[in-house]
């Protein structure tokens, strides 16, 4: 090493010790503009304005504990002054003790310090504090928070985050660009496609889901690992203008989704994120997978016009024979059973006049199914009531060597909620079937 190498290495050295020593003695006003309080005020300060800069007030969401079960989401709708909010009428205080006939209540709120910004609400306010009341008989330390810590708002000043200060629940809000009456009647309607047999398709996977809407929590099946069983997964939600906002996130393999906007259109929802989406059965499962509608009553008001004049056929038949008259075939039913059969049943809990034609199912498409008969019929008779004249109701709808093809679709109601299924055979269009979903206790004469 050179004396002038080594003479420099000197001088660098001192003087990095130095700066050192300076910056070990530097004060925070050194490195802050301004002092920690009046930081802390004028952050306050920010968050007071972007809470009072709204003309409609704002959409709160926050979970309450429920006893035995997941969180429930209550939605508030509230305005802030400089000092005061008010709380008006919404779905959360609708059925509160003896404030049905309440339109709006005032109460004093503020921000606090306490490791972050901290709302509370620091006097009673009959909406709001009825949820988080730990005085009251049935909270069972079951009751949410009054107090939020603020994590953060959105860059354009539309969504404050938080969550609460006790029970670390979610919290958030959303600007209102309407007035209360109108956010409410619009996220109220998000309810009408909340379907309780439903689909959510996440990375190319199908998993069964049910929605709570009463709960705002949805239901969603699946492992927890690969390979293992499936179970039920619980989020809360709320329901937004457009579609409902996770308040706890979906993660699954890799994906995570934050929020479904609505198509009233198909009735389902979508993740403009993820691609993630909310959409309903495919139709063939209510015949082939779903035993829970175990009974579809059809009557002669919705049949086409090629099954009309074979039913027709049919009464002149029995009426014909000497052994029974039309006037006791009452009752038409399906009776799927979720494996892929079904039994046509002619007068269900009728006694010995009730008449059964074993079916079987394949499913062509989500929205197609093939039928063909698969046995001799059963019933508590000596005679063949098939012989009689049930062949024709029989024949048009099922053979027992060939495949019919119906097409399934909903008359009413949306994809989410069908209701009203029309069977249509393919190869006849006229041979139509309209099927009520769930008359389990009603059944109407075929003939009035």
């Amino acid at each position: 090493m050179t004396t002038m190498t080594a003479i420099y290495r000197s001088i660098t050295l001192a003087a990095l010790t130095a700066t050192m020593i300076a910056s070990c003695q530097m004060k925070e006003d050194d490195i802050f503009d301004i002092d920690p309080a009046t930081r802390q005020d004028n952050w306050m300060a920010e968050y007071r304005r972007v809470f009072n800069n709204n003309e409609h007030g704002w959409a709160l969401y926050t979970s309450q504990p429920t006893y035995g079960r997941h969180p429930s989401v209550q939605a508030f709708a509230v305005r802030f002054d400089q000092e005061r909010c008010t709380f008006y009428k919404s779905s959360a205080t609708g059925s509160l003790p003896g404030m049905a006939g309440v339109d709006s209540v005032q109460s004093l709120y503020s921000f606090k310090m306490d490791n972050g910004i901290v709302l509370s609400f620091d006097t009673y306010n009959a909406f709001f504090h009825y949820y988080a009341d730990q005085s009251e008989y049935f909270s069972q330390d079951l009751q949410g928070d009054f107090e939020f810590c603020l994590d953060r708002f959105s860059a354009n000043e539309d969504t404050i985050f938080g969550r609460g200060k006790t029970k670390q629940l979610p919290f958030f809000m959303v600007k209102m660009h309407m007035t209360p009456e109108e956010y409410q009647a619009k996220s109220d309607s998000i309810d009408n496609y909340a379907a309780t047999n439903c689909l959510t398709v996440i990375g190319g996977d199908s998993l069964q889901t049910q929605f709570l809407s009463g709960y705002k929590n949805l239901l969603i099946n699946f492992p927890d690992v690969e390979g293992g069983p499936v179970v039920e997964h619980m989020y809360s939600y709320g329901n937004l203008t457009t579609g409902i906002y996770m308040m706890e996130n979906i993660k699954y393999k890799g994906t995570t989704v934050v929020e479904f906007n609505l198509d009233k259109v198909t009735g389902t929802f979508h993740d403009p994120r993820s691609g993630a989406r909310i959409v309903g059965r495919p139709l063939t499962d209510y015949l082939m997978k779903d035993d829970s509608y175990d009974n579809w009553f059809f009557g002669y008001s919705g049949l086409g016009e090629y099954s009309k004049g074979e039913w027709d056929k049919m009464r002149e038949a029995i009426d014909a024979s000497g052994l029974l008259t039309s006037q006791n075939i009452i009752s038409i039913n399906f009776e799927p059973y979720a494996d892929g059969t079904m039994d046509l049943v002619i007068n269900k809990w009728y006694g010995i006049d009730e008449v059964r034609y074993p079916m079987e199912l394949r499913k062509v498409s989500d929205s197609e199914i093939a039928i063909r008969r698969s046995g001799d019929e059963t019933s508590g008779r000596d005679f063949s009531f098939y012989d009689a004249g049930l062949k024709y109701l029989v024949d048009a709808f099922a053979k027992p060597d060939s495949w019919t093809t119906y097409k399934i679709t909903h008359r009413i109601g949306n994809s989410m909620q069908p209701n009203g299924f029309e069977l249509t055979d393919e190869s006849n269009p006229d041979n139509s079937y309209y099927v009520e979903p769930n008359f389990r206790y009603f059944h109407t004469s075929l003939w009035e």
